[in-house]
């Protein structure tokens, strides 16, 4: 069922993201393109604290709306997803985790991107400080976990990594 790549071409290199054009050979013989976008990966983690849930809000360009979600990051080239977890829950959210607990890896979307998005839980964490990118506005609050089941449920919580980690949550607990 292996598809063997027959060349690429480098169509954008971006920032966070490269996208190229590749010509692979199918199972059955016949050649087909794929466009794939390449990157380097995330780290997003799962804070509960006394039965709540602590979420960020920000408004996602690519959807034009605000969008509640765990506290994520992507990987800088070579960087420990369990490194790049404990870097973004302390800048986005002013919380520094003292343990972390690796959940599991998800593909979020499998069908045009190599992003794996590692997911973490928090358990035990001390307040410091924020420090967002300079194109970064977020605001953080914590979430009683059976109204972020509801908020799942109603569409509320649309983003994946977030409904990803609650469920590993959920399933280990």
């Amino acid at each position: 069922m292996k598809e063997i790549r027959l060349n690429t071409e480098l169509i954008y290199d971006g920032k966070i993201l490269k996208l190229y054009k590749d010509s692979v050979k199918c199972p059955n013989g016949k050649t087909a393109a794929r466009e794939i976008v390449k990157h380097n990966g995330g780290s997003a983690v799962l804070c509960i604290k006394d039965d709540k849930v602590l979420l960020i809000s920000q408004y996602r360009y690519a959807y034009d709306e605000v969008i509640y979600e765990i506290p994520a990051g992507k990987l800088e080239v070579g960087e420990d997803p369990h490194t790049a977890a404990l870097r973004e829950l302390e800048e986005e959210t002013g919380n520094k985790a003292l343990k972390l607990e690796y959940l599991g890896k998800i593909y979020p979307s499998c069908g045009y991107t190599n992003e794996i998005i590692h997911l973490f839980l928090a358990s035990d964490y001390v307040e410091t400080q924020t420090s967002f990118d300079e194109d970064e506005f977020i605001e953080a609050s914590y979430i009683p976990l059976k109204d972020v089941k509801k908020m799942i449920l109603d569409g509320t919580i649309t983003d994946a990594k977030t409904i990803c980690a609650i469920g590993y949550y959920l399933l280990k607990n």
